[in-house]
């Protein structure tokens, strides 16, 4: 067997990613682990070989979509104030 047998490629990235996946379940629920990075590295990786993790990973992409364009659509607009404190365009003696 050498090291560009095609099945021993197949089967350490199957391994990986379920290692991965694994971690990132655990982190979800551990406080030292980062999990949502972790399990998504590992669904990346698992959607080469497996239908159900290439779906997963499509929900979780329109989710993260999703999320973010509510998050924006309620951000109200602010003034930028620098940081003495004043609003842009006034200054400290106008009165």
């Amino acid at each position: 067997m050498s090291a560009a047998d095609p099945d021993r490629n197949s089967w350490v990235r199957k391994a990986g990613g379920w290692c991965l996946l694994a971690a990132g379940l655990a982190g979800c629920v551990l406080p030292v682990i980062p999990g949502i990075p972790l399990a998504l590295a590992g669904l990346i990786i698992l959607a080469r070989d497996y239908a159900w993790a290439k779906t997963a990973l499509r929900k979780a992409k329109r989710s993260y979509v999703s999320m973010r364009r509510r998050s924006r659509a309620k951000r109200p607009s602010r003034p930028i104030v620098p940081a003495g404190g004043s609003p842009a365009g006034s200054e400290a003696g106008d009165s």
